[in-house]
C-alpha cells in the first residue's frame, strides 16, 4: 500500500514491516531509465516512443496507480501514457503519492493535470517520471506528438 501526505513525504507499507519512506530514482540519461509500461495497451505509437527515447528495460504491469508505485519504488523511471482515457480517479491519488517521493506527473505536453473540472478525463495523456529529466522528457516526446497529430485540448 502506498501513502502520502502533502509536505510530509510518501510511505510504502508492506504486510508485517515497518513503513519505508519511498523515493524516486535519481536517474537522469534517458536510455538508462527503465519504462513502467502497460501490459495489454501497447501500440505502433508507442513502440516509437520506446525507440526514440531507446529504452532498453520495461516492467509491465496493469493501471496507472501501480505503475506509479514502480517509479516511487525505484523499479521504473519514467510512464507515458499516450491515450486520452485515463480518468482524474485514476491520477490524482498517485499523483500526491509520486510528488511527495520526488516525481513527477504532468500532460504529454509538460502541462499540469487539472482536477476538479467538469471533464474528468485526462485528455493529454500523461508523463510520469523521477522529475529528474521530466522537461527532457517533454521536449524528446514533443516532435513525436505533432507527428502523431497530436495538440493539446
Amino acid at each position: 500500500m502506498y501513502r502520502a501526505v502533502v509536505g510530509e513525504g510518501s510511505w510504502v507499507e508492506r504486510a508485517g514491516m515497518d513503513p519505508e519512506r519511498a523515493s524516486v530514482s535519481s536517474k537522469s540519461d534517458l536510455a538508462q531509465m527503465r519504462l513502467a509500461a502497460s501490459r495489454s495497451h501497447r501500440s505502433p505509437r508507442m513502440n516509437r516512443v520506446v525507440a526514440r527515447f531507446g529504452f532498453r528495460e520495461e516492467v509491465q504491469r496493469g493501471s496507472v496507480g501501480i505503475k506509479i508505485g514502480l517509479l516511487v519504488e525505484q523499479q521504473c523511471d519514467v510512464y507515458i501514457h499516450l491515450s486520452p482515457r485515463t480518468k482524474q480517479w485514476d491520477t490524482c491519488a498517485p499523483q500526491l503519492i509520486l510528488t511527495e517521493a520526488g516525481g513527477m506527473l504532468t500532460d504529454l505536453f509538460g502541462r499540469p493535470l487539472n482536477y476538479n473540472v467538469p471533464d474528468v478525463q485526462n485528455r493529454n495523456g500523461l508523463v510520469a517520471s523521477n522529475g529528474v529529466a521530466h522537461d527532457r522528457l517533454i521536449e524528446t516526446l514533443s516532435p513525436l506528438l505533432e507527428e502523431f497529430g497530436r495538440k493539446p485540448v
